[in-house]
């Protein structure tokens, strides 16, 4: 029962420390925008995959983007889902290929990508016809580039970690 519930607290520990570095990267570098926190952010997320579990990824995965758009760095609400589901795809997507990470990055950010493209165009097409071009470019291609960067990040990092080098 105690190495259950120690188990517990160190998942809970390990994605509350994960999606506070995510925060600090999105506010303390907003001014730097989507070049710089993008990758930080996948970055965050595909380590949530490896150092936690996929349930803490998608958890901050769907936060960060409540939290851009509650500080003002992403204005326009309806563009929150298909963040949130470009970032699902992506956990999910790395999660079931993770046992060859380098595929995994590679198919998790363009999976990313499609979905985040083709979500953002259904918005655009039929709920929001005046999306600004800004926002339609960054939700499409860039997508895949910030994926990638972020998880090739993730990959290199999750190897170097304290806990990796003694085993």
């Amino acid at each position: 029962m105690m190495a259950k519930k120690n188990d517990s607290v160190s998942l809970l520990t390990k994605t509350a420390i994960l999606l506070a570095l995510a925060l600090i990267f999105q506010i303390g570098l907003a001014s730097l925008a989507q070049p710089v926190v993008g990758p930080l952010v996948n970055m965050v997320l595909i380590l949530a995959v490896l150092t936690t579990h996929p349930g803490s990824a998608v958890l901050i995965g769907c936060m960060t983007p409540m939290a851009a758009f509650m500080l003002g760095i992403m204005p326009l609400f309806p563009v929150i889902p298909v963040i949130m589901m470009g970032n699902i795809s992506l956990v999910l997507v790395f999660s079931m290929l993770k046992k060859n990470v380098w595929l995994a990055v590679v198919l998790a950010a363009m999976t990313k990508f499609l979905v985040m493209a083709g979500l953002i165009r259904i918005l655009a097409a039929f709920f929001i016809p005046g999306l600004p071009a800004p926002i339609l470019a960054a939700m499409t291609f860039p997508q895949f580039f910030t994926a990638l960067l972020g998880g090739f990040l993730a990959v290199v990092i999750d190897r170097r970690l304290p806990w990796k080098i003694l085993s």
